[in-house]
Order: structure tokens, then C-alpha cells, then sequence
């Protein structure tokens, strides 16, 4: 647990917040919070706020539900006690989705969460305005949409709902089961797990249709139209679920494929009954045999060849380019050949396109295994063996070719081009597991030494650009996004929100650290942690981007957390 000393003040920003036994949904509800009630948070444990409550008790807190910048918590805390907002909140006003699906938003503005989408003809009931933003009621609860999404004329609204009725409808899918959602308030993910993207919330009492499970995961689409995963012990109700089955490679959606074209580059290959070098051999092929790869385990592809016959083959003895367009890397002077390789940061962003600034599609941890499908510049097209599919910069990938190479081994010998040991080794190569500092620091290093880069560079408010200079959440920004890939926010205070809470004891290179009451009160400005006490950031107009200490008699006690990003 990480320890926090003052207690902080943080306001609540839902309608109504559970208060919990312990850190997690599954923990027993001990209260329930009111939009704009001040709490103080004496300490943090993953993204949960063991907290002082008003009425001196004390509880968890979902950290994602609390507002720490005090102007904000403030206009929070004002919003609920004023007469005026309570009656306009009780005037509803009628109104139409226009787009096609519009995203619920947990508050005012694209940066807060999507609970999911509402599609076009859906009548809403509108209860406050703020900035352009619409808080409506959907009939599931409460959420935000962009004013200009919705239709507010009678006679048009009713239009939109009679095309959206007449719209042949797809049909429902093929369920096995069906249950209710036990939780209070539940997020269905893209995967069967918590590392998975949130792609929809869903609260106690709602049908779901369960189309497949998974572990302790079903995947469910609800009445509506969303699907993702859930937990099983958060599903009630639910009977003659279909067995675990590994047909994790069904669609057309973004972000998923069904099947990958594949040539053999060694001389001869097994082909075995299991994705192991433990499978019997059951038959064999040779270089330049073009298959089909149905499924994949790991580093591990089940083929198909053009006569029908199947089994595993290992990642590192196929392809997915033609020969000659194999995908390669550098190590020292040597150019290699990459086909397989594991996630080498503690959370890599799995993208649309081969840039930082193509769209978020998934994500993967330190250790996931993928097999590497195409590369264009310094991007590897990966795919996974839940079926996701997308780009990732190659250099938070660490190829088992490269791993060779550094210790002057071959990447194929025995028809397998080796031995796999299980997850996260081939041949001996381990890979550090998930709390490994080696590979956090090696990042922070990264980072702290493209910021050193800028030293002296101009302070400019408002900007994040090397040739015209930077704000200090904008250096912040940059120095994240050209490093990682990683797009923060664009202020202090909403960068705070963001990232694994550190204690001060535990500070390590390339955490983002935060001050509070400088310009401003609460969070308002920010810079990296370098090591031995000591931060980069852009300071202001008169002393632009410089290093000082967390020690000095103007940062010290103005000194308000720190945030790892990575």
C-alpha cells in the first residue's frame, strides 16, 4: 500500500459512489457517497482510496471517481447544494440521438471514460448542460453526450426513432445462456481479463445473453447492443454455459483477425499434435510451404495446409510475410530475421496504425507473447493469442531473434528452431516478470533521457512542440508521447488522475511528479523525477526548461504525489 501524508481532499464526482470493505468491486458496499461529498484520502492501493469519509468513518474509494483539483471539487460541492441546479436537474428536457452510435461519457468532455454508445433514434432525457455537453438520463443510468449530437425538435426526434424502428435489425446473437449482473455498477472489457480495455459499464439487475466463456470470464452482449467480458462471480443466474472453447479469432471487427496466411522458412518443420515440443510429431513440411494459421498459443500457430491437414507449428519457424519481406531487426552489427517476440514495458499500447498517433485499439503487459505479422518503418504489426491484432513501436518489443543474437546463438536447430520452456522462455532466454524494476528503470531511463535533451529550451504556455518550447504539462506530454507513445492528458491536474500512484520513498527515474497551490490552487503544476531528489520541468517564462531539487524551500511544501505512466 502506498502511504500518503497530509490526508488529501478529494470531492466525488458521481451521482452516487459506493463506499467499500476493501480495495475492489467485489468488496462488501459499507456506504454510499453523494455527488460533491468532501472525503480525505489517507492512502492509495491500486486505483482504490483508503479514505476519511464526512461522517468520520472511514472506506474504499474507486480512485477514478474522485476529483482532486480543489477549484473543481469545489464547483462540485457548490453544484450540489445550489437550489438551481437540483430543480433544472428535475426539468428534464426530452431529446434524439443523431449520430450513428455517440458515446456516454462519465462527465463533460472527451477525456473521461465512454460507458458505451447509444444508437442513433435513442430518446434521452437531458437534465444538465455544461460546456457543450449534455447530462442525460438513458434509461440505465446516468451519463454525458456532446450537445450537438442530439436532436432536441419534437417532430424530428420522432423521425429519427420511426427510421431507427425501421431499420432491419441484426439479428440477435446465438446465446447459451443467460444471467443478470450482480454488481452494482460493472464493466464489460474487451477481453477475458482485467488488463482488457473497459468498453461498456453495466449495473445490478441488467440481461445478459452469454455467448462464450472463458476461465472465469463470459463474454455477453447485453440488451442494446453492447458486448465484452465479465467476470463470472459478477453474473447471476446464469445456466448450461457453454464450454471453454478457443474460437478467439471470429470476426471483422477492428483489432481482431480470423485467419493469417504464413510460409515456412526453415529446411524441414514439425508439425505436432499440441503447441508444445512436448506434442507427438505428426507430420512435417519444408521450406516455402505456404499455410493458414487458425489459431495461435503463445508463440505457437495452429497451420492448415491446402490439403487440410493441421497441427502446431512453433512461431519462429513461419512467416507471416512472404519470403524475402520477412520482418528484421538490428542487434549490433547483425540483421536478423523477427518473427516472435514478448512485450518489454510493464503496458505497451496496441494501435490502429504503425504511428503514436493512430487510435488506441487495445493493450498489452510486460511478458505478453506475440507473433510479429508485418513491420513498416519502426512499427511491428503483432498479433495475440486472444485474437487482437494492431501495431506496436518495435522498440517496446524484444524479439526472441534479437535474444540470440546477443548471446551468439542460432533461432532454429531441431525442426523447431529450439525449445520453448513454457510462458515467458525459449531456450533459457527468460524474461523478467511483471516486477522486475530492471524494466521499469530501463523506461524511466529512456525518458529522463530524451527530457535532459531540452534543458534550456523556451517556457511557452499552452504549447508541447521542441521548436517552439513548452508549458510544464505540455513538456511532460511530449517528452511521453515521443518516448512511449503514451498520450497524456493536457493539464496538470488531469495528468494526476492518470498512471499508478508512488510514494515519495519509492520515486524512480521518469515518474511525473506534482505540485499543488503555485499559480493556482490544487494540482497546477508538474515535471519528471531524475533521480537523487531532483526533477526536470518547464518552470516559466523566465527560467524555461531546468532541473531543481524536491527539496528546495519553494517546491517542498508544495510537493503533492507522484504518478508512474508507464
Amino acid at each position: 500500500m502506498v502511504s500518503a501524508a497530509p490526508p488529501k481532499p478529494a470531492w466525488v464526482i458521481p451521482e452516487t459512489l459506493n463506499v467499500r470493505s476493501g480495495p475492489g468491486t467485489d468488496r462488501k458496499k459499507i456506504g454510499t457517497l453523494t455527488r460533491g461529498a468532501k472525503v480525505h484520502v489517507l492512502s492509495f492501493a491500486n486505483n482504490w482510496c483508503w479514505s476519511s469519509l464526512p461522517d468520520g468513518s472511514k472506506g474504499w474509494i474507486a480512485e477514478w471517481h474522485l476529483q482532486f483539483s480543489h477549484d473543481k471539487g469545489r464547483e462540485l460541492a457548490e453544484e450540489a447544494k445550489s437550489p438551481e441546479k437540483k430543480s433544472t436537474a428535475n426539468a428534464s428536457t426530452p431529446a434524439w440521438v443523431k449520430g450513428t452510435a455517440v458515446n456516454v461519457r462519465s462527465g463533460p468532455g472527451l477525456g473521461y471514460d465512454s460507458y458505451g454508445t447509444i444508437q442513433q433514434g435513442t430518446k434521452v432525457y437531458v437534465t444538465e448542460r455544461k460546456s457543450g455537453w449534455c447530462k442525460v438520463s438513458t434509461g440505465n443510468g446516468y451519463g454525458w453526450m456532446l450537445g450537438e449530437l442530439l436532436e432536441y425538435d419534437i417532430e424530428s426526434g420522432r423521425k429519427l426513432a420511426s427510421a431507427a424502428q425501421s431499420t432491419p435489425k441484426q439479428s440477435e446473437p446465438q446465446y447459451t445462456a443467460k444471467g443478470f449482473v450482480a454488481g452494482t455498477s460493472v464493466n464489460l472489457r474487451k477481453g477475458p481479463g482485467t488488463s482488457y480495455d473497459k468498453v461498456a459499464t453495466v449495473v445490478q439487475g441488467q440481461t445478459l445473453y452469454i455467448t462464450e466463456t472463458k476461465g472465469d470470464w463470459y463474454k455477453a452482449t447485453v440488451h442494446g447492443g453492447n458486448s465484452g467480458w465479465i467476470a463470472r462471480w459478477l453474473v447471476k443466474g446464469a445456466e448450461q454455459v457453454p464450454t471453454p472453447t478457443n474460437t478467439s479469432k471470429p470476426t471483422s471487427a477492428s483489432g481482431r483477425f480470423e485467419t493469417l496466411t504464413a510460409w515456412i522458412t526453415e529446411e524441414v518443420v514439425n508439425v505436432r499434435t499440441k503447441p508444445s515440443t512436448d506434442g507427438d510429431i505428426d507430420f512435417q513440411l519444408e521450406r516455402g510451404a505456404k499455410v493458414t494459421i487458425t489459431e495461435l498459443d503463445g508463440h505457437w500457430g495452429k497451420v492448415k495446409t491446402s490439403s487440410g491437414k493441421s497441427g502446431w507449428v512453433a512461431g519462429w519457424v513461419f512467416s507471416c510475410m512472404p519470403p524475402g519481406e520477412e520482418p528484421t531487426a538490428r542487434e549490433g552489427d547483425q540483421t536478423v530475421v523477427v518473427n516472435v517476440g514478448w512485450v518489454a514495458r510493464p503496458k505497451v499500447n496496441l494501435r490502429a496504425g504503425p504511428s503514436p498517433d493512430a487510435d488506441r485499439i487495445g493493450y498489452a503487459t510486460l511478458s505478453t507473447r506475440v507473433l510479429i505479422v508485418g513491420q513498416k518503418g519502426d512499427w511491428y504489426k503483432i498479433a495475440m493469442d486472444n485474437g487482437e491484432i494492431g501495431w506496436m513501436a518495435s522498440n517496446l518489443i524484444d524479439t526472441r531473434a534479437q535474444r540470440l543474437a546477443r548471446r551468439g546463438g542460432s533461432d532454429a536447430s531441431s525442426g523447431e528452431g529450439g525449445s520453448t520452456a513454457g510462458a515467458g522462455t525459449a531456450m533459457g532466454l527468460d524474461f523478467p516478470s511483471p516486477t522486475t524494476r530492471q524494466s521499469d528503470c530501463s523506461v524511466g531511463d529512456q525518458i529522463i533521457a530524451r527530457a535532459k535533451q531540452f534543458v534550456g529550451a523556451s517556457y511557452v504556455r499552452g504549447s508541447a512542440s521542441p521548436s517552439r518550447g513548452f508549458d510544464c504539462s505540455g513538456f511532460v506530454h511530449y517528452i511521453h508521447k515521443a518516448v512511449l507513445g503514451v498520450s497524456l492528458p493536457r493539464s496538470s491536474d488531469t495528468q494526476f488522475r492518470r498512471g499508478q500512484p508512488v510514494s515519495r520513498s519509492d520515486l524512480a527515474p521518469g515518474d511525473v511528479v506534482f505540485f499543488e497551490n503555485t499559480y493556482k490552487s490544487g494540482i497546477s503544476h508538474v515535471g519528471l523525477y531524475i533521480g537523487n531528489n531532483e526533477f526536470i520541468h518547464a518552470a516559466n517564462s523566465r527560467r524555461g526548461v531546468r532541473i531543481d531539487s524536491l527539496d528546495s524551500s519553494y517546491y517542498a511544501p508544495r510537493y503533492a504525489g507522484a504518478r508512474r505512466m508507464y
